[in-house]
């Protein structure tokens, strides 16, 4: 299923472990629906009896999108919450093919999300999921290969997806109190405001 052109989606990009998934829940609680390229790769996964492992997901984002299209996960996604009837959130983009098929598609705006290396690589240390149970040489390697380091037209494209974002939020903080007090819930609000014009 194709959105139509009028349907308002948002797409979120961003390095890893810049916060992302907090985004997404901050614009969950105001409504939108969400659907996340992670999920659905993870089950493609699952699907091959590979584990979850950062690499393993990179590969398999990357097979996909050479076998059908570098716009396979997106439009993956939309035919998978073809029921949605609220705004629709498009998590963990990272190729421009999709950020293209969505701006062809829909009224589309794209939230890019960065935080400073070694910020991240600290909160990857606190985040207990196997897949980032990684070395600090490890996380080097799969930081550079997301951004799009020696990968192919099908492959990672995060540092370009966030020179074409419209919006782009600098995640450099520790959110200790609720997250309503913190500065990525007031960036994400006034974006909120000027996509919705609310």
């Amino acid at each position: 299923m194709i959105p139509d052109k009028n349907k308002l989606v948002i797409g979120i990009t961003g390095t890893l472990l810049s916060g992302k998934g907090l985004v997404v829940d901050i614009l969950k609680s105001k409504g939108f629906q969400h659907a996340s390229m992670r999920s659905l790769i993870k089950e493609e996964l699952e699907k091959n009896n590979l584990p979850p492992t950062r690499k393993n997901m990179q590969d398999m984002g990357n097979d996909m999108r050479k076998k059908y299209g570098t716009h396979y996960w997106v439009q993956k996604g939309l035919e998978k919450y073809q029921s949605y009837t609220a705004p629709l959130i498009i998590e963990s983009l990272r190729n421009m093919g999709e950020v293209d098929f969505l701006k062809e598609h829909s009224r589309f705006f794209l939230i890019g999300v960065d935080a400073p290396f070694e910020e991240r690589w600290e909160r990857i240390k606190k985040r207990n999921v196997d897949a980032d149970l990684i070395d600090h040489d490890r996380f080097v390697i799969d930081d550079a290969r997301d951004r799009g380091f020696n990968e192919p037209l099908n492959g990672q494209q995060v540092g370009m997806c966030l020179v074409h974002a419209d919006f782009l939020i600098n995640n450099d903080e520790t959110i200790t109190g609720p997250i309503e007090n913190s500065k990525l819930y007031k960036d994400v609000n006034e974006i909120y405001r000027k996509v919705t014009k609310k």
